[in-house]
């Protein structure tokens, strides 16, 4: 029954053949404009996206935070599976105080992209500002397996100061000191570096790094204040004085203006 259809079925075939194959030319080219329409619009609404977090940038800088979450949550609109945004969103709530939320777009993010270091850094920010140090430091540890984390120096200065705060002078060290290895600059590990010394009353040592982040940060207060403290406890009364006069005349006000101005008292 076959060979006797076979010359029917040869006429039936050739003209299905015929159809696909114009469908063939067809189908491909409306595929094809199809995706060039997708990508476009994928490539418009990326790059509105990255317009509005470049706004919510700025407006964080200036500490317009509601602001800046209404740009993130436009940014969202048009990419809602943007890792970057929900960083950013987390941020924003940890600057604000809201930590359920910022815990919560953190993971949103790790969720999205699960290497992100920069993330995983934030997360341990966000455990040691609830006093979750223990729990802050795996966070810091995944952010510094990353090859591709650009900072590691931020990780590991604030990994050094969750081990600080939970009483361990030489592990704070340890990871502070290599932040200063990559940086040695930094601002926050000099500082922090002077906080370990002079709770082991190496007042000397700490004095040193308490001026490394004074010198580079002219503007970090904090620092200043304990260069002044650190010099008055170990025996150089006149520098210390000398610091925090220079302290109180530059800032005018602000909490370590007021903490220099009673430590004079008992300088004077």
């Amino acid at each position: 029954m076959g060979l006797f259809s076979l010359n029917k079925t040869k006429v039936v075939s050739h003209r299905i053949i015929i159809r696909v194959s114009v469908l063939g030319v067809l189908l491909p080219l409306l595929n094809l404009t199809g995706c060039a329409h997708l990508l476009l619009d994928q490539n418009q609404d990326q790059e509105k996206a990255k317009i509005y977090m470049q706004l919510a940038a700025d407006q964080f800088t200036q500490k317009e935070y509601s602001k800046a979450t209404d740009a993130i949550h436009q940014a969202l609109k048009f990419q809602p599976e943007f890792p970057a945004a929900y960083n950013h969103l987390g941020i924003i709530y940890m600057e604000t105080k809201r930590y359920s939320k910022s815990e919560e777009a953190f993971k949103k993010a790790l969720q999205l992209q699960p290497h992100f270091p920069e993330v995983q850094n934030n997360m341990g920010v966000l455990m040691n500002k609830q006093e979750k140090h223990k729990e802050a430091i795996p966070y810091f540890e995944k952010a510094l397996t990353s090859d591709t984390y650009s900072t590691p120096e931020n990780a590991l200065t604030n990994m050094g100061y969750a081990h600080f705060k939970l009483g361990n002078n030489s592990k704070a060290k340890i990871y502070h000191q290599k932040a200063l290895d990559i940086t040695p600059q930094f601002c926050l590990a000099n500082k922090n570096m002077g906080d370990v010394y002079a709770r082991e009353k190496s007042f000397d040592k700490a004095t040193d790094f308490f001026k490394k982040a004074a010198i580079t940060c002219p503007l970090y207060q904090e620092s200043q204040y304990k260069l002044g403290l650190a010099l008055m406890k170990s025996g150089q009364k006149g520098l210390a004085k000398n610091q925090l006069e220079k302290l109180i005349e530059r800032y005018k006000d602000g909490p370590y203006v007021e903490r220099s101005q009673e430590v004079l008292k008992y300088l004077n």
